[in-house]
């Protein structure tokens, strides 16, 4: 009996395989906190204009679609662990490719492919696996589980990562990154692995585009798509632009993972208690308003603040917008396609949407990029409000 209650309340102790898998994310996470919000910093210490810098991951989205069909039948035949191992050579090469990128400067055009791959092989395995090993009923908590557990270990690797940079330059920082990515897989090869269905093909990933049932969720998919881009891109440069040090950049971003990290547990209780649509409508609004703060902040405290709202917000949103995507892909017929089809939607959307963004960047002054930038994405935040009209999927 004390087993199952410890096992209903006490995740970090129930559900090894999960509370595995939130330790590799968060290994995973702190190796890239070391190394990938800086690297829109990086193409901008090197001189790249905005535009250009953006138009780097526009690559990124690109070679995604291009490259999920061709290497499709290769793909099913591996497991969801073997998968997220096999993610990590491509990241190593695209780090260490950054490194080189000003003498050898056509690696520009190349290193958003192995971007790409370690995006198609990781993300595909991680939410494969944890789709399938997560407890019915408990899905929400597992997932605000894991986001505590990642945005208490991640909260660190920015600073340190800034800390680092400044002292020792990219290069360094870029080797001990992919050295934590490594040892993060280590764990996962102690639990069961699962292989993606036989039967997975273009047309059923494609049927979960276009289906009716949906509908909704597809919408809500664009809003996570677009105002994510501009969470990664635009806005670590405006704080950076703010702040005025990579370290003091790195700070900044630290302080953000740690206070979203605190929520987040919470959050996930709530959507299995029969309160996600209420949180996700909740969220959703008060993340879109700190956008709207975040586009008219100027002085550093205001830019600071407005950075944490909008973080704690967004881990609070997304955990609960999280919390559904995998119920539905507990329901759906085919969980490999829907998941697969979630990975080429949001590069699909990218494909159109970052070169708006590149034409703003462009052809505004810089000061006028970035208000408009973050005045969009408090629009296509409010995108996220349509998951709550998803069929299959209740409370």
């Amino acid at each position: 009996m004390m087993a199952q209650v410890d096992r209903h309340h006490f995740h970090f102790f129930g559900n090894r395989e999960v509370n595995s898998l939130a330790l590799t994310l968060a290994l995973f996470h702190f190796g890239e906190g070391l190394l990938n919000v800086f690297v829109p910093i990086y193409f901008w210490t090197l001189g790249f204009p905005l535009w250009k810098i953006i138009f780097f991951f526009f690559l990124n989205s690109l070679f995604f679609v291009i490259l999920t069909p061709a290497i499709l039948r290769f793909i099913v035949g591996l497991s969801d662990k073997i998968m997220m191992f096999l993610s990590v050579p491509f990241l190593a090469v695209y780090y260490l490719g950054l490194n080189y990128i000003v003498v050898l400067p056509w690696l520009f055009y190349v290193l958003p492919a192995f971007l790409a791959l370690n995006m198609l092989f990781f993300n595909v395995g991680y939410n494969m696996d944890f789709a399938k090993s997560a407890d019915e009923g408990d899905v929400g908590k597992e997932v605000g589980q894991r986001y505590m557990i990642g945005s208490l270990v991640q909260f660190s690797a920015p600073f340190i990562g800034g800390t680092l940079i400044a002292l020792t330059g990219f290069g360094h920082t870029f080797v001990l990154g992919i050295t934590v990515l490594f040892l993060a897989f280590i764990p996962l090869f102690f639990f069961p692995q699962r292989k993606l269905l036989g039967n997975l093909n273009n047309k059923s990933i494609w049927g979960f585009l276009r289906g009716a049932e949906m509908k909704n969720f597809n919408i809500s998919a664009v809003g996570y798509a677009t105002e994510t881009m501009v969470d990664r891109l635009v806005w670590p440069l405006f704080i950076f632009l703010t702040v005025g040090s990579v370290q003091n950049f790195g700070g900044v971003i630290s302080l953000g993972w740690l206070l979203s990290g605190l929520v987040t547990f919470l959050v996930g209780y709530l959507s299995d208690s029969g309160r996600r649509k209420k949180v996700l409508r909740i969220m959703t609004n008060i993340f879109s308003l700190s956008w709207v703060f975040r586009a008219f902040a100027v002085e550093l405290p205001t830019v600071v603040g407005s950075h944490i709202l909008g973080n704690t917000a967004h881990a609070s949103l997304v955990v609960a917008w999280t919390s559904q995507y995998y119920k539905l892909a507990r329901k759906v017929d085919d969980a490999s396609a829907f998941i697969l089809s979630r990975e080429i939607l949001y590069n699909l959307v990218r494909i159109v949407f970052l070169p708006i963004l590149m034409a703003l960047a462009y052809f505004l002054s810089m000061e006028m990029f970035f208000r408009i930038s973050l005045l969009f994405a408090a629009l296509l935040t409010m995108l996220f409000v349509f998951a709550n009209n998803a069929e299959l999927t209740e409370n």
